[in-house]
């Protein structure tokens, strides 16, 4: 199969799953649809216009370089030594450790104070900010989930099981 039928074969399928999307929603009720329902209309229409963009398009516009990286002129006796990096699993072992964290905590002590925590944790362990910022992210993160959830959508969030210690 050519790669242009395989893209077309591809867009086709996404304009079936955001058909099967659309079709679903309409057992939702109105608030429930407020976000799958504008998404799959959204996913149809750039499908559409990948799909007019690619067939109509000029065969030269399509034609692009995955990989064209030019290599630095540096001698081979100069070149700088590669930082030692960690095994692949030791970071996807981090990464699920950081997910453990953030759901052990959301578990604990809620939504609103696990995102807090996490967040202002994150950035200061991480030395990606100093702790002044990193207190200033969080809060701000913080205080835009509770406009969005709690006072847009008026959405109870989750308390967790340290609320009943807290009146």
């Amino acid at each position: 199969m050519s790669r242009h039928a395989q893209e077309n074969l591809a867009s086709v399928l996404l304009l079936a799953f955001f058909a099967g999307v659309i079709v679903l929603c309409q057992d939702f009720g109105p608030r429930a649809r407020m976000i799958p329902l504008p998404l799959a209309v959204f996913g149809i229409v750039l499908t559409l216009i990948q799909l007019v963009w690619h067939n109509f398009g000029s065969p030269a516009a399509l034609q692009m370089e995955m990989i064209s990286v030019r290599a630095p002129d540096i001698p081979v006796a100069d070149a700088p030594s590669a930082p030692v990096k960690k095994p692949s699993w030791q970071r996807e072992a981090t990464a699920y450790g950081m997910v453990g964290v953030l759901l052990a905590l959301t578990f604990a002590t809620g939504v609103m104070p696990a995102a807090f925590l996490f967040t202002a944790g994150y950035f200061m362990l991480t030395r990606y900010c100093s702790w002044q910022y990193s207190l200033l992210y969080a809060a701000v993160l913080t205080g835009s989930l509770y406009l969005l959830f709690v006072v847009a959508l008026q959405m109870q969030p989750y308390h967790g099981l340290l609320a009943p210690l807290f009146p």
